[in-house]
Formats: structure tokens, sequence, C-alpha cells
């Protein structure tokens, strides 16, 4: 009977430590502390699910009361007891600690300086109570607990830090919480959290959940300083609807043009997801209502069958210059929407799409509505034959007084693969048929227009390596020389519209495509062929790739007559010199640097060189050079870097050598310790006319383990600079 009343009483009393580890962050802050007059921690004894081991240095019985004195251990699971004497009444089920008590497990550690349980009612108290959590430093007193059944405790005098012992420099305090885990909920009174001993928060009364479900009430303020706004105060209320359903309000106070509501609707369900956001602002700049919507869903209907929505719509042109967050959202230039309806199958999908844009500050774009597309590829047929068929019908509107119209698309392919190991090669048939049927064209212009283009190409490559021995390990360098010919008969396009047709970047990848347009509107004709190298180096150890380096060029046999409008055709023998390096040295840093060389001209047409290093999160930077011949050349820089034992320097800076401007900055100053930081920093960016300037300030104190006040500084950064930066180099 003891040793199953035990087992009861163990439960019941890790129930008030594994409440508060499941409200707290899982972060490793600050250096562990024993608790006050613990020599040591001895680990946990690991037994079997349904055995119980005691040990005393001495027991007693007398009547029905069962005594153990002396180094009391009671073992069960992955728990422990431990006091100097405990004493259990048999027949009552009343159960005395006194004397050093102290409850251990791999998540916390509790110590008490008396208590007492009764296992018949499933009630304990316990007074003067210290508890540490192991998972992550977390620590606090309480000057009592109470347990009354299985689902209900009351501690009284609570407080809770993540800081260490000695140095309590943050710390929440509640008169009391009563925790009733059959609703997952706790409710705290008279809540309080200091920091160097000045009250930052009181609410006199404040609820939580206490598991994984989610709890309705507000979230954490944010504030900072904006040229555009002016002083700004945000303050959140979450909404937990339903298990599946939820959502967020905001409340921004911007004193130079009112309040804003911001909203945010999400809902999970068995198909997909839908999420829904509108924003509405009285601006009281331009005494006009301003507002944002958009609507994420997202879902699929059939094991084959899918449905996705992306709709977006501000109310005016200069709604993200005026209201949007740094140089990304400012410059914001087409809202997308999109409705697409797709049917999976074997051997690839089929789609009908709705989609058009909100052009903002640019110039209206066609609008496709509606988009039928067709993507199919065989498996592999009597060796490697390969069939295929791309297909695209799309009817395209326009909101200015241009050339509308529907296009059809078609293009039927077969390939054939030889390949081993060492070597492969694959030739390629494909016949692609362009039909128009156009309206509101000028006079002159022929309303239907169509476009036959047989297009072949053969694709070679082998395989070479060789092992190496560098910095003392292993390598395996590989040596990868390409061959791709293409040939595509010419027809005159210049009668065609250009619906949605581009020349894209030119880069390495671009060497290998069969039409040096995107977009079916030009089928650029071809006599070529592509000469390419790539070399790869592996660390035998770790199968990583420690270095790849790609070269290539075109040679030309013909001149290319197909363009767009407004250019001529092309004559020269060669492409430019196009090549990439991509390295990773140490396990620290990463480079890569990218080129296209004019061998006519002798210059460089187009680089891209960036630098990124990250030992730890107080040790990282990113370099990035971006240049393109007449059109731009700008450098940015980004880092978090320990300036001090305490202090971080927090900066970003994107400057367009080509203007002489700063496009963006960022500079902020971070005093970091193991339980708290506080960030102060500032930043400028152009909106998107390229002239004005705004300018921000931001301040955030963080209690680690616990919340945050105000807006980031260093999210800022690592998020509008760091990442983005990376994107745009590769």
């Amino acid at each position: 009977m003891l040793l199953h009343r035990t087992v009861l009483f163990l439960a019941l009393f890790s129930l008030i430590s594994s409440l508060l580890a499941e409200t707290m962050p899982d972060q490793v802050f600050c250096p562990q502390e024993p608790l006050a007059g613990d020599s040591e921690i001895i680990p946990v004894k690991s037994i079997t699910a349904n055995e119980t081991v005691i040990s005393a240095d001495d027991s007693s019985i007398q009547g029905n009361i069962f005594n153990l004195y002396g180094h009391v251990i009671i073992t069960d699971r992955d728990k422990q007891i431990r006091a100097d004497h405990i004493s259990y009444d048999n027949e009552s089920g009343q159960t005395t600690l006194s004397g050093n008590i102290a409850l251990l497990s791999e998540a916390f550690r509790v110590k008490a300086a008396e208590g007492s349980a009764n296992t018949r009612n499933n009630t304990a108290q316990f007074n003067e109570i210290e508890y540490q959590l192991y998972q992550f430093p977390g620590r606090g007193r309480a000057a009592r607990a109470n347990i009354l059944g299985k689902q209900t405790a009351t501690l009284e005098k609570v407080t809770y830090s993540t800081c260490p012992q000695h140095r309590q420099d943050w710390v929440l305090k509640a008169d009391r919480v009563k925790i009733d885990q059959s609703i997952e909920t706790a409710r705290a009174k008279n809540v309080s959290i200091w920091f160097k001993d000045i009250p930052l928060m009181y609410l006199p009364h404040f609820s939580f959940p206490t598991g994984n479900m989610r709890k309705s009430g507000f979230l954490n303020p944010n504030f900072g300083q904006s040229t555009k706004t002016g002083t700004e105060l945000k303050v959140p209320w979450y909404w937990n609807i339903a298990p599946d359903r939820d959502a967020t309000f905001s409340l921004q106070y911007m004193s130079d043009r009112g309040t804003k509501l911001n909203s945010e609707y999400r809902q999970l369900h068995r198909q997909g997801s839908s999420i829904v956001e509108y924003d509405i602002l009285d601006d009281s700049i331009r005494n006009e209502n301003r507002y944002r919507t958009s609507i994420l869903h997202a879902s699929r209907l059939s094991p084959d069958w899918k449905v996705r929505t992306d709709l977006n719509y501000v109310s005016d042109q200069q709604f993200f210059d005026d209201l949007g967050e740094g140089l990304g959202n400012s410059n914001i230039t087409h809202l997308a929407r999109d409705i697409e309806l797709q049917r999976d199958h074997a051997l690839g999908y089929a789609s009908i799409r709705l989609h058009e844009f909100q052009a903002l500050n640019v110039a209206n774009t066609y609008q496709r509505l509606p988009q039928i597309r067709l993507d199919l590829e065989s498996d592999s047929h009597k060796g490697a034959i390969r069939y295929s068929l791309d297909g695209e019908l799309t009817r395209f509107d326009h909101r200015d007084n241009v050339t509308k119209g529907t296009r059809l698309d078609l293009s039927p392919g077969i390939a054939y693969t030889w390949a081993d190991s060492a070597y492969y090669l694959r030739p390629a048939f494909r016949y692609r048929h362009t039909r128009y049927q156009l309206h509101n064209t000028p006079i002159g212009q022929q309303k239907q227009l169509s476009r036959t283009t047989p297009i072949f190409s053969l694709d070679s490559g082998i395989f070479l390596e060789r092992p190496l021995q560098l910095w003392q390990r292993s390598q395996t360098l590989t040596l990868e020389p390409r061959l791709f010919y293409l040939y595509t008969s010419y027809e005159n396009q210049n009668s065609f519209p250009v619906f949605d047709t581009t020349a894209p970047d030119f880069r390495f990848a671009e060497l290998f495509r069969h039409n040096r347009f995107t977009g079916p509107d030009r089928q650029a004709d071809a006599n070529q062929l592509t000469l390419a190298l790539s070399s790869r180096l592996i660390d035998n150890s770790s199968n990583r790739e420690r270095l790849r380096l790609n070269i290539g060029q075109t040679i030309y046999f013909d001149e290319r007559r197909v363009g767009l409008p407004g250019s001529g055709s092309e004559d020269a023998n060669y492409s430019d010199f196009t090549g990439e390096v991509e390295g990773q040295f140490t396990d620290f840093s990463h480079f890569r640097i990218s080129g296209i060389w004019d061998s006519d001209a002798n210059e460089i047409n187009k680089a891209v060189l960036a630098y990124g290093y990250r030992k730890d999160s107080r040790h990282n930077i990113n370099l990035n050079y971006r240049y393109q011949r007449g059109l731009f050349e700008q450098t940015t820089l980004s880092t978090r870097w320990r300036i001090g034992r305490h202090w971080n320097a927090l900066a970003g800076w994107t400057y367009s050598l080509r203007d002489k401007q700063t496009n963006e900055s960022v500079l902020g100053l971070e005093y970091d310790t193991c339980c708290w930081s506080i960030q102060i920093g500032a930043s400028q960016y152009l909106n998107s006319s390229g002239i004005d300037k705004d300018n921000s300030v931001y301040i955030q104190l963080n209690l680690k383990g616990m919340s945050s006040l105000g807006s980031s500084i260093g999210e800022f950064s690592s998020n509008k600079l760091n990442y983005r930066t990376l994107r745009t180099a590769e």
C-alpha cells in the first residue's frame, strides 16, 4: 500500500513544477546553479515502470504508522523524494515529511522546509518552497503550495526568474496562483514584473494556459518612433476562438496619423488553412480612411485536387510608403490577386488560374483571366525514352486601352537518355505551336497570328574525379565538362504582341535554356553550342561540398534575329563568359562570387560578391556587392558583433555606389546579460520615390524566458538586411 500511495504522491507533487515549466520557453541563457544548501545534484535512478525503491538509514513500525529515518530516498520511475524523516499512517493515508525535503526529476528540483500529504483524499501541503528548472534556467520560490486533488493546486507568494540566484535582476511576483489542470488554465492574483527593483507592469488578475491549449489575452506591446507616423504604441490582443480557429487584433496608436486597427484571422481545417487580414486607419494627415486586406487560402479538395487563393488590396497607391515598415515593405510595387485550381496526376498536373496585380505607383500589367496550364511527362518507356507535353491557354486583359487577346501555346516533346555513372547523352526534340486571337489591335495589325517552331537539343556530359589530400583531410576533386547544342528554326515574330515575356538576367543557368526569353510570346531562333565546365571539391569525412566552380560560354553559329520590341538582331559570335564560385572552407563562413564578362569589350557586365560569417549568435557578419553595368552598383553590410563582455553592435548599411547615396541603414547597440538584454537603435531608408527618407527609432527590453517590451532593432536588422542580402546574392 505504501508503494502505491507513494506513486500517487509523486504524481501530485510534480504537478506544481511541471505546470511552471510548461509556461516557459525552452532556452538556455544562464549557467545552472544549485539551490541554496545543495552540495550536488544526484542523478535520478532509472528503474522499471512498476517498481518503487525505498532506502533509509533506519525504519520502524508502530501500529499503523511506518517511519523512515535518515537519508530517506523514495525512487519511482524518473522521480525521487528525499527527506530526513518520513512518517506514513497506513490507516488514514496521512504522510508527514521533515528535514531537507526535496523532490527531484530530470526536469526540475524542488526543496521545502516541511510538508504533509494524504494519499486517500489526494491532498498535500508544503511550506517555504524553492524550485529550479533544469531544461532551461528558471527558478523561484513560493511561501506555500496546496494540492487539492489530481487536477488542482494553489501557490501563494510565488516568484519566478531566469536570472542567477545571486543576481535577480528581474523577477515575476504573484500573491496567489491557482492551477486547474482539468481546463489547463492558471489564474494569478496581483501579478507584477520587476526590473532592477523597478515595477514594469502590474495586473490585478491574470490567467494563462498551463498546457498545449491556447488562451485569449493580451500579448506583449510594441513601441517606437518614426518620421512617417510619429510615436507608436501597438497593443495586440489574442482571441482563441476554437481549437482550429484564432484571431489577433492590434490597436496601433500613431501620434501623427491616428489609431490603426490591425486584425488577423486564422483557421486550420482538414483540407488546409486560411488566413484573413484586415487593417484600417482614419489617417489624420490625409483626412481619409486607409485600409489593407489580404486573403490567403490553401486546401486539398481530394487526393488529386487542390485550390489556392492569394488576394491582396490596399486603398491607395501610397499605403506602403506611409505605413510600411522598412525598405522591403515601403517599396512594394505590385500586389498579387491569384486564384488557382489544380489537379495532380502521376504524370504531372493541370490547372486553371485567375491572376492579376494591383499596381502601386507603376504602370498597369496584363491580367490572366483565366490561364489554363498543362504539364505532363511520362515515366521512362522502353529504356530511357520520355514523352512530355506542356500547354497553356490564356486570356489576357488590361485596364488600359491596349491590345488584348487569347493565346494558345502547345509544346509536345520526346527525349532519350544514355547514361551511367561516368557520362550522359540526352538528345531531345520539341515541337512548339503558338496561336493568338487578338482584339483592340492597332489599325493594320492582324487579329489572328500563329507560329510553329521545331526545337532540337543535345545535352552531354562526363564525370571525372580523383582523390586528394588537402589540409590534412581526405578530399575528392571532380571535373565535369558539359556540351549543350541547341537548334531552333527562325520565324518572324515582330507582329506578335508581348503579354508576359521578358529577357531574363543572363547567368550560368541561362546557358542551358531552350529559349532565351521567358514566356511564349517569343521563341528565340538558335544554332548554338554551349561549352561549360564544373568542378567540385568534396570533403570525404563529412560528405560536404567545400567548393564549387562553374564556367561557361555559348558559341553562336548564326545571327539571332528574334527579339523583343525595341531590340535589334544580335550578331556576336560568342556570348559573354559567365562563371560562379561558391565555397565553405570553414564551418563558420560561406562565400559566393559570380560574374559575366564581355570578352569583346573587355569589361564586366554583371558581378555579385557575397561573404557570410557566423560563428555564433554574437559573431556574424554579411557583406555583399552587386553590380550591373548601366543599372546599379551597391554594397550591403549587416552584422551583430560582440564589442565587450555584455555589449553587441548591430549594424546594417545598403549604399548605392552609382547614385552615391545610402538606400538603407540600421545602427543599434545591445547590452546583453544571461537573463535580460536591451536594444536601442535607429534606421533610415528611402521610400519608393527614391527621394524621401524615413527615420525610425527602436528600443526593446527582453526579459529572457519571460517576455519582451518594445520593438527589436535586432530582428529588424536580421530580417530586413541579413536575409535579403543573401537571397539577392544567390
